[in-house]
């Protein structure tokens, strides 16, 4: 069996850090951990402050003890496109010609601009179409975390996006089951994802404007708090959830805001989950998968849930997983659970794959 990488999840708030083993008993947690970034290290899924980036990652592997060298990291962000195409059914190098035209009809930037892959779903449909995933990332930007990843001491071995990572950990975790459609939402610092996912492959993406700051800045000008103040707020309500006593030391009003602020952001998500089944053909949309910080905010989950009309599940990627408890703080691994499903799906990328 592959030697897996090391999942290197760079964020816009953190880098997070996450190692496992595949075995015949299924997976194991050999390490983890987050190491928060400087405002402004990452913008809009873009290096801002390389050194500062750096010199988290050297941090947190050597506060962790992590051994190895292999990389899988993901990029995101507006630098990145994915789309599910349709094209005649066909192969070799007549397929090569047809992508390099897709390219230039669905890539908004120069083709010498931008690394681009492609994968197909469907070889062939019974109208003689095939479907094919297209995606394409901004040379600058793969590159910048490249240079990054080697300054820190590492190899970066494979490149992934935010949106197939996590998908690739729910599938590994919850298994994706043909003919379902399922939405994973990921509730990042500055922005969110969303992606749909039928018959355990990717068939629409887009990028939303909301994500944890949203909570954080309602929270500040609400209540005239500074911004870790504010920030400590979302954090507090998060862990008292179900807990009294951790719930009453946050004002009352910062429930009401982040009831609020829940409710514009799910429909925010409901309209992209509308716009992808409104145009898609038998797609009952099964359960919803909610990752990232902010998955934890105690009304998001709800509100979300009475929008769609679909059951959500905060995602949970450790939760099938082998856990020596004498190495690792369980309590830890669950309450920041939902920012490690982007790092797994990477831990589970071995070098050479495709």
């Amino acid at each position: 069996m592959a030697r897996q990488c090391i999942g290197l999840d760079i964020g816009s708030s953190s880098v997070k850090l996450v190692q496992v083993k595949l075995s015949r008993k299924g997976m194991s947690l050999q390490n983890f951990g987050i190491e928060p970034l400087p405002t402004a290290a990452i913008i809009d899924g873009t290096i801002g402050d390389p050194n500062a980036v750096a010199e988290a990652i050297r941090n947190l592997a050597k506060r962790i003890h992590l051994r190895g060298k292999d990389v899988a990291f993901a990029v995101s962000g507006n630098s990145v496109i994915i789309r599910r195409l349709q094209i005649p059914a066909m192969e070799g190098a007549a397929l090569a010609e047809q992508m390099e035209w897709e390219v230039r009809q669905n890539v908004p930037f120069a083709r010498d601009e931008v690394i681009v892959d492609w994968e197909v779903l469907v070889e062939r449909t019974p109208e003689g179409q095939m479907e094919v995933v297209l995606v394409a990332a901004k040379r600058e930007v793969v590159e910048q975390y490249m240079q990054v990843v080697r300054a820190a001491g590492f190899n970066p071995v494979v490149v992934d996006t935010d949106a197939f990572a996590m998908q690739n950990a729910i599938d590994s975790v919850d298994g994706l089951v043909s003919g379902e459609t399922v939405a994973v939402i990921n509730v990042g610092a500055h922005f969110s994802t969303i992606s749909i996912v039928r018959d355990g492959k990717p068939v629409f993406h887009r990028n939303l404007s909301s994500g944890g700051d949203t909570f954080t800045e309602a929270i500040r000008h609400r209540l005239a708090v500074s911004q870790d103040g504010a920030e400590a707020y979302k954090v507090g309500s998060a862990a008292g959830a179900g807990a009294g006593s951790a719930a009453d030391v946050v004002p009352q009003e910062v429930h009401r805001v982040l009831a609020q602020v829940s409710e514009q952001v799910s429909a925010e998500f409901q309209r992209s989950i509308d716009f992808y089944v409104n145009d898609a053909v038998d797609a009952n949309l099964a359960r919803v998968y909610l990752t990232g910080g902010s998955a934890l905010v105690p009304q998001l989950p709800k509100a979300i849930q009475d929008r769609s009309g679909v059951p959500v599940m905060i995602f949970d990627p450790f939760s099938k997983m082998s856990v020596d408890a004498r190495r690792f703080d369980v309590e830890y691994l669950r309450a920041n659970a939902p920012v490690a499903s982007v790092a797994l799906g990477l831990a589970l990328r071995a070098p050479g794959d495709k």
